[in-house]
């Protein structure tokens, strides 16, 4: 026998998926991918450099070349409007190994320049590269910043222990994301000892798409994902904030009673139940009996 208490995170609604992707760059393909992502409901979070905006260039990185042309400052607020603006470094350089005083010279001017064109708190972060260590998280730490994502896939739903290394499910020409896709649409039980609800996060960046033609592949994922009542869209900085509320709830000594000190309303649940329970900002509310799994 083990009793479990039906306390585990459930996202808003009482739902048990969540979808948030991450595009990195800021670049012209934005466009398409934003008119995709409007046209179906699904919400993202772009990672800009505040000191390369408006600056035209071509990459390869080893495959075809493509334009890789930032968007204006001018276009920024219009063109993200709905989703997440967050820092991807001033210069999109990478701050391995750099002492903390140059890591906060690329990682603050960029929250702050961003934040003076969108009129709004950013504290989103994509390391360069998806290089970091411990000084650069530190650095983010010291510069307001509350998450910051890798590219270190993980191939699974799970919720971040840590939002400084943040790791996505995976990016988005990754061999396995049809089944992953599969996986996650499934309404079969996700064993996760911190919570049955599953978090799929995509990454990559809309460049990549006119690299190797293959804009049908986005157009098939976000088709299969989107439109679904079950399904949580979010951005990254609203499943951080959605997490880190959960975090700061205040349960009582014997578990019967829970009291919710945000300001964010929280759903919760057991992995081998169906029942879920609201937890409005400031409420306690007395929590269901454990069931035998």
């Amino acid at each position: 026998m083990s009793l479990q208490i039906n306390d585990r995170l459930l996202w808003p609604g009482g739902k048990r998926k969540a979808l948030t992707l991450s595009y990195d760059d800021g670049i012209s393909q934005d466009r398409r991918l934003l008119k995709l992502l409007n046209e179906q409901g699904v919400k993202g979070t772009f990672n800009l450099n505040s000191g390369l905006l408006g600056m035209e260039g071509r990459v390869s990185a080893g495959k075809k070349e493509v334009s890789h042309n930032k968007i204006g400052k001018e276009e920024i607020v219009s063109l993200y409007a709905g989703h997440e603006i967050a820092s991807h470094g001033r210069f999109h350089t990478s701050l391995t190994g750099m002492d903390p005083a140059r890591c906060v010279q690329e990682i603050l001017p960029c929250r702050q320049e961003l934040e003076e064109i969108t009129g709004q708190p950013l504290t989103g972060y994509a390391y360069a590269f998806g290089a970091y260590d411990a000084t650069i998280i530190s650095a983010l730490k010291s510069c307001g910043i509350v998450y910051a994502r890798t590219i270190e896939a993980t191939h699974r739903f799970d919720i971040p222990s840590d939002f400084f290394r943040w790791n996505p499910t995976c990016h988005h020409d990754d061999e396995n994301l049809s089944g992953l896709v599969k996986e996650f649409l499934s309404d079969d039980k996700y064993f996760s000892f911190y919570s049955p609800a599953k978090l799929f996060f995509l990454w990559g960046h809309s460049y990549e798409f006119d690299q190797n033609d293959n804009w049908e592949r986005m157009e098939g994922f976000i088709k299969e994902t989107a439109g679904r009542e079950d399904v949580y869209y979010a951005t990254n900085a609203e499943i951080c904030r959605y997490v880190e509320a959960y975090r700061r709830l205040v349960f009582s000594a014997d578990s019967s009673m829970v009291y919710n000190p945000s300001c964010i309303t929280l759903w919760l649940g057991g992995t081998f139940t169906e029942e879920t329970l609201e937890v409005k900002p400031g409420a306690i509310v007395k929590l269901q009996e454990p069931v035998d799994m």
